[in-house]
């Protein structure tokens, strides 16, 4: 009589899946290091900007700080996990898009996230600050970066999808004729050449997208429910207290 071992099997199954899944992420983070060193310096210059000059940065960010904490008293922005979580969630879509348009405008808004966390840490006590951010910053900033440079690898598989579709490579195409030229590749066979050569770049910047919302359910909870416990018991050992 045969036995199938059904708790070994789906074990195996999910270790390989969850290796393939690591292979994957792996290999997107390689292929795009300067998309992401790129996405990351637009993030810190700003906020190196915003801790050490306030001053010169206040006519500027202080409107969003006011925005943001008038959104907390009416309650527009609730720090529960769900309403973290679709407010990031929206940000990092919106980074993610705008990206892939260009890139300019979510160079703007990532950029203004790390002016924003520079500008409130130079206003504030250093430690509570770190103590009160730390937690869930150290998920929900990869995040916001992550999501970006998703954005900019889809600009960049749009890009190549496009020069490729212009000049094709002929060894994308599964066509044997000796005597292929260019005025035989129809429309189609432009497209499928153009998609097979540069498909890895769409599905990286999937992968990074996906990233970030699984970081952003993390950063969402803690946030939520383990980011003010934790301050205000690591705090109470050097004697500050928060409200």
């Amino acid at each position: 009589m045969m036995v199938l071992n059904y708790r070994g099997d789906y074990m195996v199954d999910i270790k390989y899946y969850l290796n393939v899944a690591k292979d994957e992420v792996k290999s997107a983070f390689s292929h795009n290091k300067m998309l992401l060193l790129l996405s990351t310096l637009i993030f810190v210059i700003p906020l190196l900007i915003g801790y050490f000059y306030p001053e010169q940065v206040t006519g500027y960010v202080q409107p969003i700080v006011d925005s943001f904490e008038e959104n907390i008293a009416n309650g527009t922005v609730e720090l529960t996990t769900q309403s973290l979580f679709v407010n990031n969630v929206t940000v990092a879509f919106i980074l993610y898009a705008l990206g892939a348009l260009g890139g300019l405008l979510a160079a703007i808004i990532l950029g203004n996230n790390g002016l924003f966390i520079g500008y409130t840490g130079a206003n504030f006590n250093l430690l509570a600050y770190a103590a009160l951010v730390v937690p869930h910053g150290i998920f929900e900033i990869p995040a916001i970066i992550i999501a970006t440079t998703g954005g900019f690898a889809l600009l960049s598989f749009v890009l190549h999808f496009i020069w490729n579709l212009k000049s094709p490579d002929y060894s994308y195409l599964d066509i044997f004729d000796p005597y292929f030229s260019d005025v035989k590749i129809t429309l189609g066979q432009r497209f499928a050449a153009a998609f097979k050569q540069n498909q890895s770049k769409l599905k990286e910047s999937f992968i990074f997208l996906c990233l970030a919302v699984v970081l952003l359910i993390i950063a969402a909870f803690i946030e939520a429910n383990i980011t003010v416990p934790f301050a205000k018991v690591f705090l109470s050992f050097f004697g500050i207290s928060i409200v």
